[in-house]
């Protein structure tokens, strides 16, 4: 199991995970806000970039989340719209990779209730809702593989933000799997 499915995988995990636990405040940190990502990642190679004009920002348009899992197939060219989120860190800490659901469902905190220190983990939704509504999106570098630098920080890219990313459906299957290789990341 390649990098990106295993982290796929445990999105999808996760996000069952916090649902199951909604309402729940027992993690002191789990409200703490990390600081705004820097581009500093440093292989052997150099220094690690975004691509030029990845990230731009304007009015995110596209299918939705769960309407492109449905319909689209492994290589096809997709614009993909949703939120970040899904589950209570949908960034990965070292790599460019993310999670975005379905703009149909409702975080935590757009229903009035404030309970949720965390509500772009969608803790309050439906297991089967989120499965159907979550999707993966990687930037990779010229290897095909995830870049080593956070996305959180960059350009508007935070928790709950909407994003239309256009790129490429890497992989997908019946389990909930739906990862989109990103060409261009439009924030609102």
């Amino acid at each position: 199991m390649n990098r990106l499915t295993r982290f796929a995988c445990l999105s999808l995990a996760a996000s069952t995970l916090a649902l199951a636990s909604c309402g729940r405040s027992d993690d002191a940190s789990a409200g703490a806000k990390a600081p705004p990502a820097e581009p500093s990642g440093m292989p052997a190679m150099g220094i690690v970039r975004l691509p030029e004009g990845l990230i731009v920002r304007g009015e995110p348009s596209g299918t939705h989340v769960a309407a492109c899992k449905a319909a689209a197939k492994q290589g096809e060219e997709v614009t993909i719209v949703g939120r970040i989120g899904g589950t209570r860190n949908p960034f990965v800490a070292d790599a460019a990779v993310f999670t975005i659901v379905d703009p149909s469902l409702k975080a935590c905190g757009d229903t009035g209730d404030d309970h949720c220190k965390t509500p772009w983990d969608y803790c309050c939704e439906d297991r089967e809702a989120m499965k159907r509504s979550m999707a993966t999106v990687e930037v990779v570098g010229d290897d095909g593989q995830p870049l080593s630098l956070p996305l959180r920080g960059q350009q508007g890219l935070e928790p709950l933000a909407m994003v239309a990313v256009t790129g490429t459906v890497t992989e997908r299957n019946d389990q909930g799997v739906f990862v989109v290789r990103a060409r261009k990341i439009a924030v609102r």
